[in-house]
């Protein structure tokens, strides 16, 4: 279906409301498409979000390159990827495979920081991104992701739990925020009789749009998911011994972070300490000299959010940060 003139109008006043901040790579009317309808097509709600996003494009994680750049961040040792080809089945969609049973997510959280993560996370995010916006080149059409969550090895325990409420509900809203209408749906496979157990502690955190793209299998799945994929985009690894071998991408397993290599550090001597109350924004300055690297290390105990800003030579005495050059991108509810 071509873009009807009420949605290019939407597209048109959309584009002419972030324009400064859009790059060529970015700016196609599908992309924009995809953050109307995210939003309801409520301009002055899309408008910030979508420059927050921009400006994440812009900073030194280059994002309009990074697909094309090797997926070689260490957490990607232990976080496969999932990205297999067009579906085959429900026409204008991209499959992708996530080992969430049993991707070891407690220690990649014990091992790295949110942001690093994050980082190797964007990696897979924006190939999915680019495999849509290849496809909508070809076709002419509007694109998605159809993500297939396997659930084969999950566990009904403290750390699934913690998992789910911390770190995990953390990255799910960073891909809701910034990757918008990007996924068609989520589909759940080899699911334990437990789900419903894990479905409501897990629901609440989702974003309502993302709820109501959730597609629970039963105990017939392995059948039922070939009306939504062709073979050749799932995994290999799901052929029992004697099948006549339905499935046949070639996926690689996800491997376990090793414990002795979980992050034990303490809180540093001379760290600054501050004390932020809910809703209220805290600031530590520093001086840079023009070559030097800035790295730094947070410790919290609670959620929150951080970015770092450029201050202008003349100080102008604003605690509001949009009037200061953002430098690293703003994170929001990182896990303490």
């Amino acid at each position: 279906m071509s873009i009807s003139e009420t949605d290019r109008k939407a597209i048109d006043e959309l584009r002419e409301a972030v324009k400064e901040h859009l790059t060529p790579y970015y700016d196609t009317d599908f992309n924009l498409l995809r953050w109307l309808k995210g939003h309801d097509y409520k301009l002055d709600v899309i408008k910030p979000k979508l420059i927050n996003h921009l400006l994440f494009r812009k900073s030194d994680w280059d994002l309009d390159t990074l697909a094309e750049k090797p997926r070689d961040h260490p957490v990607h040792h232990h976080w496969k990827t999932g990205l297999t080809g067009e579906s085959g089945i429900i026409p204008n969609t991209i499959v992708n495979i996530e080992q969430t049973g049993s991707n070891d997510y407690w220690g990649m959280l014990n091992s790295y920081p949110t942001n690093e993560i994050l980082r190797a996370r964007v990696h897979d995010l924006e190939s999915m991104l680019k495999a849509v916006m290849d496809l909508e080149t070809k076709t002419n059409e509007q694109c998605s992701v159809v993500y297939i969550m396997d659930l084969t090895g999950i566990k009904m325990d403290k750390r699934t739990m913690t998992l789910l409420t911390g770190g995990l509900s953390a990255i799910s809203a960073f891909m809701a925020e910034h990757y918008v209408e990007l996924v068609h749906s989520f589909v759940l496979v080899n699911v334990p009789g437990f789900i419903s157990a894990i479905w409501t502690i897990a629901k609440p955190l989702l974003p309502e749009r993302t709820r109501n793209k959730c597609n629970i299998m039963g105990n017939n799945w392995k059948v039922e998911i070939l009306k939504l994929a062709d073979g050749h985009c799932l995994p290999a690894y799901w052929n029992d011994d004697g099948d006549d071998v339905p499935f046949t991408a070639p996926i690689e397993k996800c491997v376990p972070f090793p414990e002795e290599n979980y992050y034990k550090g303490k809180v540093p001597e001379k760290a600054d300490h501050l004390a932020i109350s809910a809703g209220k924004t805290g600031f530590v300055d520093i001086e840079v000299k023009t070559d030097q690297t800035l790295s730094w290390e947070i410790h919290a105990n609670g959620h929150f959010s951080f970015a770092i800003y450029e201050l202008p030579l003349v100080p102008n005495n604003s605690d509001d940060v949009n009037n200061y050059t953002r430098l690293y991108p703003l994170f929001s509810g990182s896990k303490g």
